[in-house]
This record gives structure tokens, sequence and C-alpha cells, in this order.
């Protein structure tokens, strides 16, 4: 394993009730965060509703995380953007603020053959002065790199690695096989025991916000041989994804974190509330499985 494996949450950004970035909101997420055990944080990417903001705020959200966080943990910063200009801003800043990597989505919307999408990454390395970790989603992003291509991006010994949020743990365990050198973190929350028992570095993902403790023990399961007691908390974090799935991901954790007292505020539009109903079976199914440190942060 790397200098930046192990189990970070796909942090959220705090947001105020005018949908405005809430700095005041993060270092109650953070804290929550490493409550729970969590190794670093992963900021700036598709959980952090970083698609949502203009570039000047995730500069802001990326100089503020550091502030106040990375003494405490490591930092993974998603620089990723839709042009090479912006991803480069956002890597040099980075950099300069002490992240111990970056990462990117590939350049999307645009068809861009494997040499554009090459020389993108190369100008983040670049500007960024620390190891890249590709961030592989092809489901949102719209371009699937491929075994092969992800393979001959992992050459450049600047790229130390891969975000794999897919569905096809073969892939993975090819990539895993090809490149032994490299880390490779698991993106897909409902699957991380099957990438952990295939021989993942570490793993990133959005309910790890909430429950950051459960992947930890699924890694530390995994790797004692404990399949059963990694079961039964795989079996948890998949109770939580499918509650998760009624009430929209993203609005759904917001309202459990701030429901805890860790004011995180609402998504952004296009986002919209999610329903009642569901969110009252969410609140249930936290008061039932959350650890008393968890549901008592906010009177700590």
């Amino acid at each position: 394993m790397g200098t930046n494996s192990g189990i970070y949450s796909a942090m959220l950004t705090p947001f105020n009730a005018d949908h405005s970035i809430s700095i005041a909101g993060i270092p109650a997420l953070v804290d929550y965060s490493l409550m729970n055990g969590l190794d670093g944080l992963y900021v700036g990417g598709s959980s952090g509703e970083s698609i949502l903001q203009s570039a000047q705020e995730r500069a802001l959200v990326l100089t503020e995380v550091a502030a106040y966080a990375k003494t405490r943990c490591k930092l993974i910063a998603h620089v990723g953007a839709p042009s090479t200009r912006d991803a480069v801003s956002l890597a040099r800043l980075a950099g300069q603020q002490g992240y111990n990597s970056v990462s990117a989505i590939p350049p999307i919307y645009y068809p861009y053959d494997f040499e554009s999408i090459s020389d993108y990454y190369k100008s983040i390395v670049d500007a960024a002065g620390v190891p890249l970790i590709i961030y592989n989603l092809p489901a949102l992003t719209g371009v699937d790199l491929g075994t092969d291509g992800l393979l001959k991006l992992l050459e450049d010994d600047s790229i130390c690695g891969v975000k794999y949020t897919a569905q096809n743990l073969f892939q993975f365990w090819q990539l895993r096989q090809a490149a032994p050198d490299k880390d490779f973190f698991f993106g897909t929350d409902e699957m991380f025991l099957g990438a952990s028992a295939m021989g993942a570095d570490g793993g990133i993902g959005s309910t790890y916000n909430l429950i950051g403790d459960v992947y930890v023990g699924i890694s530390k399961a995994v790797a004692a041989g404990d399949l059963d007691g990694a079961r039964l908390l795989q079996n948890k974090a998949n109770e939580l994804v499918a509650l998760l799935l009624t009430t929209g991901v993203l609005p759904g954790l917001k309202h459990a974190l701030n429901y805890l007292g860790v004011p995180v505020g609402p998504c952004r539009r296009p986002f919209r509330p999610a329903p009642e109903a569901a969110l009252a079976q969410l609140e249930a199914w936290m008061c039932d499985n959350l650890t008393p440190s968890q549901l008592n942060f906010s009177k700590a």
C-alpha cells in the first residue's frame, strides 16, 4: 500500500440556507468524520457538489478544509473540471495548501480522444506538484477509459492510483493485478466488502460522511480474516444505502448530518428536498443503528 491508502469520506460541502458556501460548517463535519476513525478526507468531489460550484467557490472550500484539517489527517483534493485551465488552477492551489495528493475526473461533455485526456491529466499533476489519483466514474462522466486506458495512464510515475467508482469487480481486480505498485480506492459504497476482499487499498465514499466507522470496520475485519464480521458491517451500510435511494443520496445524507447537529445545510439546486416520509424512515434507522457518540455528537 502507498502513502495515500486508507478510508476517506467523499466530503460533503456545507451550505448556508441561501445555498452559499458555509465556511462555519466545515469544522464540525471534519470533527465528526475524524471521530469515526477515518484516515482522511476527499475534498471537492461528486459528494461535495463540486460540479454545482464555481471555480472560486471550489478554491475556497479547498483552502478552508486544508486550514482546519491538514495537520490532523490525510487530504485528497478533487480538482477535475471541464476545462484544463480550471483544473490546473485548482491543482496548483491544492499543492500550495498542503494536500497530500490531487484527484480528477476526466474532462467531460465533449468526446475527447485519449491523447487529449492524457494531456489534461499531465497538466494537472505538473501544476499540483503532488501525486494524482484518477477518478474513474463512467456512469456520471460518460467517459469510459477502459482497462487498457487506465493502465496506460498509470504508467506515469506521478499518477499514483485510481478512485474506482463502478460495479465491475472483475475489472477492478484486473487493474489491481496489473499495477500492484499503485493505490486502488473503491468508491461504490454498497460493494466495498467485495473490493476490500479483492485487495483494495482503501475506500472513498459518500456514506462515509455518516458511518465512516463501518467502512473502517470492514477493512479491519477483512484484514483479520473475519468475513462474517465484515459481512454484518456491509449489511448495515447497505441498509443505509437502500434508505438513501428513497431520499436521494446527497439530500438524505445532508438531512442525516443536520439531524445529528452537524450543520451541513441543504443541497444546492437543482437538488430538491427529500420526501418527508422517507426522511422519517431514515431518522428511525439512525436512532437504531448509530453509536451513542454519533447520536450525541452535537452535545459533546
